[in-house]
C-alpha cells in the first residue's frame, strides 16, 4: 500500500502559485499549474484507455512529488499495481539485484519492470555512473516496449537530462513522454 500521507487531489492547491503573468508561457503562473493539476488528474482518470507516460520536471519544491503521489492514489485506488520509488534507492536495489544477487532485489527488480504504473521521484539525484545510465535506459526502453506508463520527476530539463544520462535516454523521453514543466517558486 502506497503512503501518501497527505498528498491527493484533493490536497493539492493552486493557490500557493503567483498569480502572475508569466511572457515565457503566456498565461499566469497560477493558470499554468491549474493546467498541469488538470493533465495530472486526467492522466490517472484516463489510466489503462491509453498509452502514457508523464516527465514532470521543474525546479524543487513545485508539486511534482505531490501530484505524482495523487496520480498513483488514483491508479492504484483502480485496482492496478502501482510501484514509486526515488532514483537513489531503485539505483541501489538494482544495483545489489544484479551484482550481489540479492533475492529481495531481484524480485523489486521483476516489479520494478512489470507494474502497472512506475513512478520514479527525483531522477537525477542517485549517484549517476555508467551502470546507472544504462540501468535508466534499459528500464525507460524495456517499459515503453511493454506498453507499461511510467512517471518521471525530475529537476533536471531535457538539455540535461542528455547531458547526464545520453541521448538514447533523452530521445525516449523526449519523443514518447509528455514533457510537462512546473513553474513557481518553492
Amino acid at each position: 500500500m502506497l503512503d501518501l500521507g497527505h498528498q491527493s487531489f484533493d490536497t493539492f492547491s493552486t493557490d500557493w502559485y503567483p498569480d502572475r503573468y508569466d511572457p515565457n508561457i503566456g498565461v499566469t503562473v497560477r493558470q499554468h499549474m491549474e493546467m498541469i493539476y488538470d493533465i495530472c488528474a486526467d492522466f490517472a482518470h484516463q489510466f489503462g484507455k491509453r498509452p502514457a507516460n508523464l516527465l514532470l520536471f521543474g525546479a524543487p519544491g513545485l508539486g511534482k512529488t505531490h501530484l505524482s503521489l495523487a496520480i498513483a492514489e488514483g491508479v492504484a485506488k483502480a485496482g492496478h499495481l502501482v510501484m514509486y520509488v526515488s532514483a537513489p534507492h531503485l539505483m541501489d536495489q538494482l544495483e545489489l539485484g544484479k551484482f550481489q544477487k540479492d533475492d529481495a532485489a531481484l524480485e523489486f527488480r521483476e516489479v520494478i519492470f512489470g507494474c502497472d504504473l512506475l513512478v520514479i521521484d527525483d531522477l537525477g539525484t542517485e549517484l549517476v555512473t555508467r551502470y546507472t545510465q544504462a540501468e535508466v535506459y534499459d528500464l525507460v526502453n524495456h517499459r515503453l516496449n511493454t506498453g507499461k506508463p511510467t512517471i518521471i520527476n525530475t529537476n533536471l530539463g531535457l538539455q540535461e537530462i542528455e547531458r547526464t544520462y545520453s541521448s538514447r535516454v533523452h530521445s525516449r523521453l523526449a519523443g514518447m513522454y509528455a514533457a510537462v514543466q512546473f513553474k513557481g517558486r518553492d
